[in-house]
Parts: C-alpha cells; sequence; structure tokens
C-alpha cells in the first residue's frame, strides 16, 4: 500500500462522520425538503435507516479484504485488467465527487459571504488548501480533524439550542398530505447526499489499525453524522418552514441569522460559514486523497502525492465545466446525482462482494473434490 500512515478507530469516526456531515448539511435541507415538504424529517429517517444498511453492506467487503483498498480489492477480484478497468470508473467518480464539493464551496462563500470575489478565485484558494493538506498525508489530516471536530460539535449544539425560541411545531402539519411518494423520492436523495458517499472511504480503511471492528466504527459514524444531519433538516422545516427553506439554496445560513438571544446574541452566520467551511474542507480533502491514491495505484506508481498538484489543476477545472451556474447543478444534483453513487455505492460493490462469494463456493467445492479423491 503506498500509504505508509496509519490511523486509529477514533480518527475514522471522526473523518466519516464529518465526511457525511460535509455538504449534507449545507444541501440535504434544501433538496429534501423540496421532496417532501413538511415530511422530509421523515424520508431523513428513512434514508438514515438504509444508509445504516449500505454500511453493514461496506463493512462486508472490508472484512474479507482489510489490507486492500478499494482499487486493490477490485483487481483481487476480477483479475487484472478487469479489475483496473473497474478502478478507473471509480477514479473517474471521484473526480465528479472532488468537483462537485470545490464547486459548493466556492458557490456558497460567493453568494453569502464573499459575493463580489471570482468563483474561481475561491475554488483555487480552497483547492490549494487541499492539495496541502492531501500532501501531508492521511496520517496528518486525520489529526487536524481530531482539533477542529470540538468547534464544529460545539457550534452545531449552539445553534440548535439558540434556535429553540424560534421553533413552530405547526410548521409540521399536516403529515404526509401528499402521499407516501413524495416522502421515499426524498429519502431516494439522501442516499446520494450523503450515504452512498461513504464507498470513498474504502480506500482509507486499510490504514486504520487496528482493522478489526471496523464495520461498528463505520456504523456508529454513519449514525451519528445522519442524526446530525436530521437535526439541521428538522430544525429547518421547524424554524423557516416548508416553503421558505425551498426558496434558499443553503438553509443553515439563513437558520444562524434567525438567532436572536435577548436582542444581544444575533447574526451568527459568520460561525455557521466556519462549520461549513471545515466539514467541505475534511470531504473534499478525503475525495481527493481518494483520486490520487486511486490513480496511483492504478497505474503502479511509487507515491501518490506528485499527483496532487496536477490533479488539483484538473478539479478546478472540471469544476466549472460539470456546473456552469447553480440552477444548472440544483437540476443536476435532483435528477441525476443520486442514481450516479448509487450505481458506485451499491451496484459495483454488490458484483464485487457477489464475484467473491461465487469464487469461494466455487474453490470450496473443488477443495471438497480434490479432498474425496
Amino acid at each position: 500500500m503506498l500509504e505508509k500512515g496509519k490511523i486509529s478507530h477514533t480518527q475514522l469516526f471522526i473523518l466519516v462522520m464529518t465526511f457525511e456531515i460535509g455538504t449534507s448539511i449545507l444541501l440535504a435541507p434544501f433538496l429534501m425538503v423540496a421532496a417532501a415538504k413538511q415530511d422530509a424529517w421523515i424520508s431523513m429517517l428513512i434514508g438514515l435507516s438504509t444508509g445504516l444498511l449500505l454500511v453493514l453492506f461496506y463493512a462486508a467487503l472490508i472484512k474479507r479484504y482489510s489490507a486492500l483498498t478499494l482499487v486493490e480489492m477490485s483487481e483481487q477480484v476480477l483479475g487484472k485488467w478487469a479489475g483496473k478497468g473497474l478502478s478507473l470508473l471509480f477514479f473517474f467518480y471521484f473526480l465528479v465527487l472532488t468537483a462537485g464539493l470545490l464547486r459548493i464551496i466556492g458557490d456558497f462563500i460567493t453568494t453569502h459571504i464573499m459575493p463580489e470575489t471570482p468563483i474561481t478565485a475561491i475554488e483555487i484558494t480552497f483547492m490549494l488548501i487541499v492539495i496541502y493538506g492531501t500532501r501531508l498525508g492521511l496520517e496528518v489530516f486525520s489529526r487536524t480533524s481530531e482539533v477542529v471536530l470540538p468547534w464544529i460539535m460545539m457550534f452545531f449544539f449552539l445553534l440548535v439550542f439558540m434556535l429553540l425560541p424560534e421553533i413552530h411545531l405547526n410548521n409540521l402539519f399536516p403529515l404526509v398530505e401528499d402521499g407516501i411518494k413524495p416522502v421515499i423520492k426524498a429519502a431516494f436523495l439522501s442516499l446520494g447526499v450523503p450515504f452512498a458517499d461513504v464507498i470513498v472511504f474504502l480506500m482509507i480503511t486499510p490504514a486504520v489499525s487496528p482493522s478489526r471492528k471496523l464495520g461498528k466504527v463505520l456504523f456508529f459514524s454513519t449514525l451519528t453524522g445522519g442524526m446530525i444531519i436530521f437535526v439541521i433538516v428538522l430544525m429547518a422545516i421547524l424554524v423557516l418552514g416548508p416553503n421558505q427553506t425551498t426558496q434558499l439554496n443553503y438553509p443553515i445560513y439563513v437558520l444562524a441569522q434567525r438567532v436572536n438571544i435577548g436582542n444581544f446574541i444575533q447574526r451568527i452566520e459568520v460561525l455557521a460559514g466556519g462549520m461549513v467551511f471545515i466539514a467541505i474542507f475534511i470531504k473534499t480533502t478525503i475525495s481527493f486523497y481518494s483520486l490520487s491514491l486511486s490513480f496511483a495505484q492504478i497505474f503502479n506508481l511509487k507515491e501518490y502525492k506528485m499527483l496532487s498538484f496536477p490533479f488539483g489543476m484538473i478539479v478546478i477545472f472540471f469544476a466549472n465545466i460539470m456546473s456552469p451556474n447553480i440552477i444548472f447543478f440544483q437540476t443536476f444534483l435532483f435528477k441525476s446525482w443520486t442514481p450516479i453513487v448509487l450505481i458506485f455505492g451499491i451496484l459495483f460493490p454488490l458484483l464485487l462482494l457477489g464475484i467473491d462469494t461465487i469464487k469461494i463456493g466455487f474453490n470450496k467445492r473443488r477443495n471438497n473434490i480434490l479432498g474425496s479423491r
């Protein structure tokens, strides 16, 4: 394995949880409320339950090949050339994911914080930080995640507590007004943002020491991150209402603007921006790390860090090509992103697990036949 650093179970827990929070605290309220209105919180619970089943599925793959990344696993199961072909598809998936994340942070900052700054300048600056984090290695930015996690959690709990006076319970009613179909649609969207994205961590789990109980770590980190997203979606409905939430690209920023404690503590949206920036930085770095590492392993390179700068420039270029404006990007998220994620997050891993199971069964039968002779 090209990655020499090792991370602990605690660091993996933090990475997975922060990865899930990442862009989801920005996108999930808008996407899910637009699909299911005031019932989006129900959809979130359904999506979280399905996401936990996905994680158990990934844990089964990790248990069989705990020392191999997704790229190495593909070659082990499918053979050299078919495995490299599948790995190349995963490489392009990581590229699209990283470019999408970069586009989101650029759009968020230019929309709410620095509207007069060109989005390309934001993307270049942010990407340079991600490149630097990737070049430092998995172990270093995992330690960084431990340092910044308390700040993320502190702001989350402060935001929820300070918004309690702004809650309107009548925003939750009527329940299932338009039937179950919108609820299921919103739950389906939640698999794309963020649960099926956890497949990225199959590029990281071989670096976790010790390798046992990885399934439990993934399960509980996914549960924790999912509950945080659930609370954000619920607060958006309770405070802003479904109609206003669907009119906002990033409801969490407006939620922070609603805070008003005694006309003294007000407009803490800058803290919301900081929380979002840190979470997306960690998620983008993990995705970009997987992008660089997968390419290096596919082509048997001696290291992945030398790829970070050229791939960073490609990601910046691709971020602007794939999403020329926010309307196009929102349409892409609604119609195309979840099916793409499910192909890479369910179909291909299921293919690997199925073929591996058949091979194990065939080898056992062959050994039994040879042994009987």
